[in-house]
């Protein structure tokens, strides 16, 4: 967007300053990829008014030693994949717990399964595509804002017997379920879900 922004000033900007008087703003509109931005021009000076996505910059964590280093850098771009998948299944357990509030048993496993099957369908393939490492740090970016492990919310919405399933499966691929994320067990995984902190969209 903002090379397509850059593009559009530079070849109107003649016009655009040309139709400017009296030392006020002239004010312009127009959409840029699917935005409607407002364009303010005076003497030749452009301002562009637009709601951008919202980003958030944080400083590489430094460490001291160089395997920790390169666990982070390899951290920090599988969280980069997992964080979407994150957010929206944090937001989608949110929204099912409001939904199954105050219903009968039978009506909750009803709703649960209707909504296992559209996640089925939604997310088995992409899911299915993640790395080892990117799972991990999907689990941990939802235990840590859920505060409980993920044994824990398998049996919630599945029961014991998918949740038991699960676990010794997961342990093949080095995962404990049971075990839930604990800030201070490892410093590099707790700056990696400091960087990439899912509240800040939910």
């Amino acid at each position: 967007m903002q090379a397509f922004l850059i593009l559009i000033l530079f070849l109107f900007s003649q016009e655009l300053s040309s139709q400017s008087k009296n030392n006020e703003y002239v004010e312009y509109k127009m959409m840029v990829d699917s935005q409607m931005v407002t364009v303010l021009v005076k003497d030749g000076d452009t301002i562009i008014v637009a709601e951008l996505n919202r980003a958030v910059v944080t400083a590489p964590k430094e460490f001291d030693y160089s395997d920790d280093r390169e666990r982070y850098s390899k951290y920090r771009r599988a969280a980069a994949v997992a964080y979407p998948y994150a957010v929206q299944a944090t937001r989608l357990y949110f929204q099912l717990n409001k939904e199954l509030e105050g219903k009968p048993s039978g009506e909750q496993k009803k709703i649960i399964k209707q909504v296992s099957k559209r996640l089925k369908d939604e997310f088995e393939d992409p899911l299915k595509n993640l790395t080892r490492t990117q799972g991990l740090l999907l689990t941990k970016m939802i235990e840590k804002k859920l505060d409980r492990p993920f044994y824990d919310i398998i049996k919630e919405l599945k029961g014991g017997f998918t949740a038991f399933y699960y676990h010794e499966i997961s342990k093949r691929y080095g995962y404990d379920l049971k075990d839930g994320y604990r800030y201070g067990a490892d410093e590099v995984m707790d700056a990696v879900l400091e960087d990439f902190d899912i509240n800040k969209d939910l």
